[in-house]
């Protein structure tokens, strides 16, 4: 329990870091840092769950998207803003570091096992991202369409 609780701490301070290298203004550091800890919270829970890297990594992609997309709304910013920073704790930095370093160490075996778990894990969180902005204009749309309706 606690390694998890240490990855979760991490991965929230690094969203921040990121948050201020984005050049976010202060105000919006709250809002990145509560996105980069469900998008760990969700990782890890998703990975006890279900299992493997793909479902976990586009789920908690697909839940901090949403959540992007509330923040947005309430500080009147751009998801983008608050996705970027958001996603970060998600990033597959350590696979790719292997893949990287087993590449260069001619163990081409190994470095193609890395390579294909971080791209499944970049397809996972891309994917989860598009998945919740095609679902976020499918709601609206919907709303759109019910308040026609009513008048």
């Amino acid at each position: 329990m606690m390694p998890f609780v240490i990855k979760i701490i991490a991965g929230v301070i690094s969203t921040v870091g990121f948050a201020i290298i984005f050049r976010l203004k202060p105000s919006h550091w709250v809002f990145a840092a509560v996105d980069g800890l469900v998008a760990c919270v969700c990782y890890f829970a998703f990975t006890v769950l279900i299992g493997g890297v793909f479902w976990p990594n586009a789920l908690a992609a697909l839940l901090t998207a949403f959540l992007t997309e509330i923040f947005a709304r309430i500080c009147k910013a751009p998801s983008t803003v608050f996705l970027l920073p958001g996603c970060i704790a998600l990033v597959p930095g350590g696979t790719l570091y292997y893949t990287m370093s087993n590449f260069l160490s001619e163990n081409y075996s190994e470095a193609s096992e890395y390579l294909l778990v971080t791209v499944e894990v970049g397809v996972a969180i891309g994917g989860g991202i598009i998945l919740a902005s095609i679902l976020r204009l499918a709601i609206f749309k919907f709303i759109e369409r019910v308040k026609l309706n009513t008048k």
